[in-house]
């Protein structure tokens, strides 16, 4: 049922929205015309219908040769006033006292008028009767009537009787109808236009979408307003650049990637064929462990990639959150790393800090930096561990070349290449890892060397 009522049409879609709510008003002025405006009326009807009674009680009874004028208001439109005597066998003798015509329209109310007058005696009981008010119903008419004892020519006690038919003027309602249609009918065609004008940016905004998704990063489009299209526009001009160069990353970084796998590869393969063609340098076993050493440096890029692939997912899905003891981990990792290059003189200055995250990641993240680390440093490589206020500060120096002012800002990027063309994504790691435990890792030139300084919120 739901794709029955589902409009495509952006200018159906706002008709019909015109349309409710134009309903909605004329339903609501229906129902306020039925049940207040007619109360109303009503009111009206009754209260003239008692001054027009009262008037002819204050005629001191005398009504012959009396004319009622107070037919001629329009909420007595209808109306007439008699008296009603009863003759020895009780029935009614009714006595017109205004002495009009009969109207000439026989679908009138006030036709036949003494068949209504012999229904309205009927509700007279004998005995007297001060003004008393009845709202009945006779022929499918309301009729409002008032009955009141009076004495007829001084001396005779009869009744007398004002009524008015309650007729229903459905002019206003009828009006409100009318006015709703030709609302509904000018919404249609406004509802075309207004479709039209908001739908024509929405369809250049569909059209950049394709584009976009296409990867056409030719030209952004033309914001034309400052209202919420104008800034849906701009939103989609952000994208388009963030994805962009997004593209653009992701083509440098496949382009970095094979480039720096296809190296250990090759000398893998051009060992192996000396292997085969018994041609090699040196020695078979020298030749083997070179072919051992590209090996595990292709395991360690492969290894790295898909750890970098996987590392958002892990961090938000299978991370623990562990008390850590940064200064036991330190001293595990720097022993293990002390052995690659002992020619390395380490510098420690490390308090006893507490940190609350994944030890593993944590680990990973030092091994990056300390590995970085080794790869450049000449002589020496200081590591110190400070409180700062809120942080854990972890400053790990090595005196190797200073990195370029142009590139340091960039190190930290997944396709950055270092002087020697090796492409690492180390540092892109460290990187992620510490932005989710919401810290900061930077690089910083010294007068001789570099510093990493990574700061992990205490918790």
């Amino acid at each position: 049922m739901k794709k029955i009522f589902r409009f495509r049409s952006l200018a159906m879609r706002i008709w019909m929205t015109f349309t409710a709510v134009i309903l909605i008003i004329v339903c609501s002025l229906s129902m306020l015309y039925i049940f207040a405006y007619r109360r109303v009326e009503e009111n009206n009807k009754i209260q003239d219908l008692k001054v027009s009674h009262e008037m002819l009680l204050k005629n001191n009874n005398n009504f012959s040769g009396n004319y009622n004028n107070f037919s001629r208001l329009r909420n007595l439109r209808g109306g007439d006033n008699f008296i009603v005597d009863f003759d020895t066998a009780n029935r009614p003798l009714i006595i017109d006292i205004n002495h009009r015509e009969p109207p000439p329209d026989p679908h009138s109310p006030s036709f036949n008028t003494m068949s209504v007058k012999l229904w309205m005696s009927s509700f007279i009981k004998g005995g007297t009767i001060k003004e008393k008010l009845y709202k009945e119903v006779y022929n499918n008419m309301q009729y409002f009537f008032i009955i009141s004892t009076v004495n007829y020519d001084s001396f005779n006690k009869a009744y007398l009787v004002s009524y008015v038919p309650n007729i229903v003027d459905n002019t206003i309602l009828y009006l409100v109808i009318a006015i709703g249609i030709i609302f509904i009918i000018i919404g249609f065609f406004a509802s075309i236009i207004v479709a039209g004008h908001i739908s024509k940016p929405l369809k250049e905004l569909e059209e950049y979408t394709v584009r976009i998704a296409h990867k056409d990063w030719k030209e952004p489009i033309e914001v034309k307003s400052d209202d919420e299209i104008g800034m849906l526009a701009r939103s989609m001009n952000k994208m388009q650049k963030e994805l962009k160069l997004a593209d653009e990353e992701e083509k440098l970084f496949l382009q970095s990637i094979s480039h720096d796998l296809k190296t250990p590869v090759m000398v893998i393969m051009s060992h192996a064929d000396a292997i085969i063609d018994g041609v090699y340098i040196e020695s078979l076993e020298k030749t083997a462990e070179i072919i051992k050493d590209e090996a595990i440096r292709l395991q360690k890029k492969i290894n790295q990639m898909l750890y970098l692939n996987t590392l958002d997912y892990v961090l938000e899905n299978n991370s623990r959150n562990d008390y850590i003891n940064m200064r036991d981990l330190l001293t595990q990792i720097i022993s293990r790393f002390e052995v690659i290059k002992s020619s390395i003189e380490w510098d420690l200055d490390v308090d006893d800090i507490i940190i609350k995250g994944d030890g593993d990641k944590i680990e990973v993240c030092i091994e990056n930096i300390l590995d970085n680390a080794i790869r450049y440093a000449n002589e020496l490589i200081r590591i110190t561990l400070k409180k700062d206020n809120k942080y854990a500060v972890l400053d790990i120096y090595n005196d190797g070349p200073n990195i370029d002012e142009k590139h340091v800002g960039h190190i930290f990027d997944r396709m950055y290449k270092d002087k020697t063309g090796n492409f690492g994504l180390g540092l892109a790691i460290s990187k992620k890892i510490v932005d989710f435990y919401k810290g900061e890792i930077t690089a910083v030139n010294r007068e001789k060397g570099v510093s990493f300084i990574i700061k992990y919120p205490l918790k």
